[in-house]
């Protein structure tokens, strides 16, 4: 099983939370995904190097621009303060 660190932005809520595990789970190979709101730290486990692309592509897709990163500290914060519509919380 591989181990990959992503720094995603956009997410604000536990709504968002929910949809970028479901876009990163809905991709094969992938087994587990732990999300930090905090941080914007993905931690993304499973047979997932060969789908790097596709991961980080589903989550565009539902507005969530993502990187692959090496630092899952608190310095990896988010930068955008919002999701998806792009000026305000989606569950809001």
């Amino acid at each position: 099983m591989e181990t990959i660190n992503l720094t995603v932005s956009g997410m604000t809520c536990g709504t968002c939370v929910n949809h970028v595990e479901k876009a990163i789970n809905s991709i094969a190979g992938v087994q587990r995904v732990e999300v930090d709101l905090a941080s914007g730290a993905v931690k993304v486990e499973g047979n997932v190097s060969q789908h790097m692309k596709e991961i980080i592509e589903a989550l565009e897709k539902d507005g969530y621009p993502a990187k692959i990163s090496s630092d899952v500290s608190p310095q990896a914060k988010a930068k955008s303060g919002s999701c998806k519509s792009g000026t305000s919380c989606c569950c809001n």
